[in-house]
């Protein structure tokens, strides 16, 4: 499916048990059903957090389709402060102050820990106590990586509106980061109606739908099981006059192929990276046309602080989400792999979590 979305920020691993900065309790890989997990010891300059709230997302690379179990990428982790260190210096932090982790640039084969020791607390981000943790655990995950995008898009955007009178942008990829690339472009990008278009292509018709509920101008349906050359006439039929920007969270060689063929002169290409197979491009057909293609750049920590702050202050809210029990982390993942599940996903820690949604 066209979904499988994790750009290279999702491509990034928080928890890695031979990185200096990070001690991870056993993990919850093995659904921590019965006895409580083993507190790690405090570090003397760092602090114990306490895990709330997962995540459930994609790693690079895993074809769902080949019933390819995805491991924890361990990038959107939400809790709160369980000890912390004697000779932490500066120490502003308190017990049961709530966090998020900045993703870290280290890569981990294991999952989740109940409990995990910090020691470089810059990694660290506070959030104010009436924001909801299981909220929270997106942004540093899917949230920030759908941030970069729009953020690496809007000067060309801006550039473009100067010589037309509508912008088209058309997002491939409906699931979580889809939705959080529509909530912050009708943030940064001023109203959709007006100069800026924003279409969602995908091969689900359930999660275009739910995309089409967040607001997006018009969705674009690409089945794989149409002709080529029919899904791209749909997509200039959609759009109007073709795609001056196309976010690409896909990025194999199919989409990029179908993206050039919509793309209009002077247009950009935001790709990222989440298939592992080459693409052929021809480079003079791109100069041609002056066209760009330009990777998805890494959310920095500011934005991440500019997100909790966009929440805190209500002008962003989150997209569609579910939250489940750690316990169901199996099942989950398959009606994730079958496509059953649109919106996000949230694995509660504790046995007293319920499955709740929010829509």
């Amino acid at each position: 499916m066209l979904d499988n979305e994790v750009n290279c920020n999702a491509d990034v691993q928080l928890m890695n048990p031979s990185s200096a900065s990070m001690s991870m309790a056993p993990p919850l890989s093995e659904l921590c059903s019965s006895a409580s997990l083993a507190v790690p010891e405090t570090p003397k300059s760092g602090v114990v957090i306490k895990i709330d709230y997962i995540g459930a997302c994609f790693s690079e690379g895993q074809i769902r389709r080949k019933r390819i179990r995805p491991r924890f990428p361990g990038m959107e982790v939400a809790g709160t402060i369980h000890d912390i260190g004697h000779n932490l210096p500066n120490c502003n932090f308190m017990h049961g102050d709530k966090v998020v982790l900045f993703p870290d640039t280290t890569l981990a084969e294991s999952g989740y820990a109940e409990f995990l020791a910090i020691e470089d607390t810059c990694q660290l981000l506070q959030i104010p106590q009436n924001m909801s943790l299981e909220a929270a655990s997106m942004l540093p995950g899917s949230a920030l990586s759908a941030y970069a995008a729009i953020l690496a898009a809007k000067p060309h955007v801006e550039k473009l509106q100067q010589v037309k009178s509508c912008v088209n942008v058309l997002v491939v990829g409906a699931g979580g980061l889809g939705l959080w690339t529509i909530r912050l472009a009708q943030l940064l990008l001023g109203n959709l109606c007006n100069s800026v278009r924003l279409f969602i292509a995908d091969g689900s018709i359930d999660k275009l739908l739910t995309a089409q509920d967040h607001g997006c101008y018009d969705i674009v349906h690409w089945n794989e099981e149409d002709h080529e050359q029919y899904i791209v006439e749909r997509t200039l039929d959609a759009c109007r006059g073709g795609v001056d920007v196309i976010i690409d969270y896909v990025s194999n060689p199919r989409t990029m192929q179908r993206s050039l063929k919509v793309l209009n002169r002077e247009g950009l290409i935001l790709v990222g990276g989440n298939s592992k197979t080459e693409v052929s491009i021809s480079l003079s057909a791109l100069s041609a046309k002056q066209q760009s293609i330009v990777g998805i750049p890494k959310g920095t920590l500011n934005q991440l602080q500019e997100l909790v702050t966009f929440m805190s202050e209500g002008k962003l809210s989150p997209p569609c989400y579910a939250v489940f029990p750690i316990e169901d982390m199996r099942q989950v993942l398959d009606d994730f792999c079958e496509c059953r599940i649109t919106g996000r996903a949230i694995f509660k820690v504790g046995s007293s979590a319920t499955v709740t949604d929010n829509q």
